[in-house]
């Protein structure tokens, strides 16, 4: 070209770095004789979609003018490579922003695991009148999911009907996957009966969904439905399909679905599948099976296998088997106190009380620490966090004590007798059953009590899984106080109601 213009040399650089050749881009950049606003961003794309953050902070802090599409640009790459603190600080710096900035800021939250804080930016989004984009409200409804924040989901919902995004299979989807994880069955099935037209995501959701909940028949039932309406079950059906029977306690039928998975539907079995069958085993009292199953494995077990085999060992105190695994699972995830947890209430249930110290101390060596038990309730759109134990921060501590106290009365009446197996110390059986009251999920629904409106399910979620004597404890709770609690934990919903829990105390 006998003339270059500021358009061509753009135009070249952006082909570059649209074409991942962004080294050739920059250093055309470096020699153009004049840089508008449009090559400035297009190199910094460049590097933010291959990673190379340090380059594109060092770009984006000399360019001159910084654009909405370059600071969108740059909230995400420091989101994507875990820079969130420095994302905000881009995104509190703008002059101005546009509806994909508060969609950038909100998914590098939601992405991140900083759920409350996308839901305060969500609604600080809303109080500036900027109305949320599709992408934005994806990423809401995802932390709704995560957060068992069904008002906020409801609310999404409506938002996504309103715009009419809610005749997409995919947004379909998203919603299902939300109402499941809030432990609204019948609202997810409800989206699932509307689209004739469903994905294998829709009909793998709406399996988890009823395996999560212990009810295995209705999930094997949606998995025949599927089949007969010619649709392939993938690798993501057949966990579905596997849990629920585990969580039922269906083994013949779970046994025989995965001896079928590859000559019937042509599906190999990898490891999570082979961590299904050890579980459901396993939770049978058939732990040496789960053990020979394990050996027999084509691929070398992780530590979801040998999790799921401890899990048994503790549910059937097997010791023996329980050592193996609980060496194997260190070994491969160092780090992890889950193992030592496990290990240590198998040891502690025995009054093994050296073995517990010796667990610990090798658990300091190496310095693994145990993550804290936390559960969480949402009342009205605002999510409200719970640690154990009796010191807590929420302001309604007092209130809290007080009907944790009512409960522990009412449930001495109903002949509850704490399980003192559950407390990892070696103290008194009177300092033990102080110690189990003021559990997590407790405290949790303690405060939904007081709050959640009489003929409301108390819905609560806890990061780790439930404890034996949480578990009979809220039964009893369910009764004596008239109340449905929708528990979910790290593994799955109990619903308990007069009671009774729908895992039929299997789990």
């Amino acid at each position: 070209m006998p003339r270059r213009n500021v358009v061509s040399w753009t135009t070249m650089v952006s082909g570059y770095v649209h074409n991942n050749h962004v080294d050739v881009a920059r250093k055309l950049f470096e020699v153009m004789p004049e840089k508008n606003e449009v090559s400035w961003t297009a190199m910094l794309i460049g590097y933010t979609q291959c990673g190379r953050l340090e380059e594109a902070s060092e770009l984006f802090h000399a360019m001159p003018d910084k654009s909405v599409v370059a600071c969108n640009a740059i909230i995400l790459g420091y989101g994507q490579n875990g820079e969130v603190a420095k994302a905000r600080e881009v995104f509190d710096n703008m002059r101005e922003r546009d509806d994909r900035t508060w969609s950038a800021m909100i998914k590098v939250y939601e992405r991140k695991g900083f759920e409350l804080e996308a839901l305060d930016l969500f609604t600080l989004m809303q109080r500036e009148s900027v109305r949320p984009n599709f992408p934005s409200l994806i990423s809401v409804l995802s932390v709704c999911g995560s957060l068992a924040s069904l008002d906020y989901g409801r609310q999404i919902h409506a938002q996504l009907v309103r715009n009419q995004f809610d005749h997409d299979v995919y947004v379909a989807s998203v919603l299902m996957t939300m109402y499941v994880k809030c432990g609204n069955l019948v609202k997810a099935n409800r989206v699932f009966n509307r689209f004739a037209a469903k994905d294998i995501v829709m009909w793998n959701s709406m399996i988890t969904g009823y395996a999560q909940y212990g009810l295995g028949e209705k999930a094997l039932q949606v998995f025949q439905e599927m089949c007969t309406l010619g649709i392939s079950p993938d690798e993501i059906t057949f966990i579905g399909v596997l849990s629920a029977c585990s969580y039922s306690g269906k083994v013949e039928k779970g046994l025989e679905i995965f001896e079928t998975m590859k000559s019937k539907y042509q599906v190999e079995p990898r490891t999570e599948h082979y961590a299904c069958m050890v579980d459901l085993l396993g939770r049978a009292g058939k732990v040496k099976e789960a053990m020979d199953l394990i050996k027999k494995m084509p691929v070398e077990a992780d530590a979801i296998v040998w999790g799921a085999l401890l899990g048994a060992c503790r549910q059937h105190m097997k010791l023996d088997l329980a050592e193996v695994a609980a060496k194997k699972l260190t070994e491969l995830e160092p780090n992890k106190a889950g193992p030592y947890v496990l290990l240590s209430n198998i040891y502690a249930s025995q009054g093994r009380w050296h073995d517990v110290a010796e667990l610990r101390k090798n658990m300091r060596t190496r310095s693994v620490s145990k993550s804290p038990g936390c559960s969480w309730i949402e009342v009205e759109k605002n999510v409200h966090m719970f640690t154990g134990g009796e010191s807590t921060g929420h302001p309604d501590h007092a209130m809290i004590m007080r009907m944790l106290e009512k409960l522990g009365v009412l449930l001495r009446e109903a002949g509850y007798c704490p399980d003192a197996s559950f407390v990892l110390h070696d103290v008194e059986e009177e300092e033990k059953a102080h110690s189990l009251g003021y559990h997590s999920e407790k405290l949790a629904i303690a405060y939904g009590l007081l709050k959640v409106p009489q003929g409301m399910p108390i819905r609560v979620m806890k990061n780790l899984r439930v404890c034996g004597d949480c578990h009979s404890a809220i039964k009893l709770i369910s009764k004596v106080m008239g109340r449905e609690v929708i528990l979910r934990d790290a593994n799955r919903f109990h619903h308990f109601k007069d009671g009774l829990c729908s895992c039929r105390d299997y789990w």
